[in-house]
């Protein structure tokens, strides 16, 4: 069997009536190697779950990320810069994506306690499971991570998160079509996504370089 035999193709329909069309190389190529490793960093992520010095720094970033999230600045009436992402980067560099996914369900519902905009829904905390999920693929167990691996984790984030989940809650929510959302949403990422990444780089790159091993 050769590669393009074992390769795996996804294809995903979009509203606008166009489909996405995904392509996984076989075990040959470099996309069937990024897989079994994704797997491979789950399996160790799920490690950290059992381990008490894991789930007590969890506990503090969770603590850290709900004060940052009381501190923002507003740009416009639709538009402000967090702080809150970079914390929930640090949890998926050092815990991986299963204990930073389900921090971040922790961390959305302690943040609507204090901070409640809008009607509660269920649906949110599944983005920032994500966000914890997809940095904690990228940087879990990283020596040296480049502004290339940083830029594709946030690229990930922000077409997941930003682009895709919250234009299809808030179209669940209010009512209002996806297309529409998503299309508003997009010009606000434009201007949003470059301050991320630098603040996201800045900052992993910072604790790369400081943190001890750990044993």
């Amino acid at each position: 069997m050769d590669e393009s035999e074992s390769a795996i193709y996804i294809s995903i329909p979009t509203v606008a009536g166009k489909n996405i069309n995904l392509f996984f190389p076989g075990n040959n190529g470099k996309g069937g190697f990024f897989m079994l490793k994704s797997v491979q960093t789950i399996k160790d992520s799920c490690k950290e779950l059992k381990q008490v010095s894991s789930l007590t720094g969890t506990a503090l970033l969770t603590a850290l990320k709900a004060i940052l999230a009381q501190f923002t600045i507003p740009v416009s009436n639709i538009f402000e810069i967090g702080f809150t992402q970079v914390v929930v980067g640090v949890c998926g560099l050092y815990y991986g994506p299963v204990l930073s996914g389900l921090a971040g369900i922790l961390m959305d519902n302690i943040e609507y306690l204090l901070r409640p905009s809008g009607p509660y829904f269920p649906g949110f905390a599944l983005n920032e499971f994500m966000t914890g999920f997809l940095y904690g693929l990228f940087f879990y167990k990283q020596e040296n991570i480049s502004w290339k691996r940083v830029l594709c984790a946030q690229l990930s984030v922000t077409c997941v998160n930003n682009l895709f989940l919250t234009p299809l809650w808030l179209s669940i929510l209010y009512g209002k079509a996806f297309h529409v959302l998503w299309m508003s949403r997009l010009t606000i990422q434009f201007i949003r996504f470059p301050i991320d990444f630098a603040l996201l780089y800045i900052v992993i790159r910072t604790v790369t370089k400081i943190r001890k091993p750990r044993v």
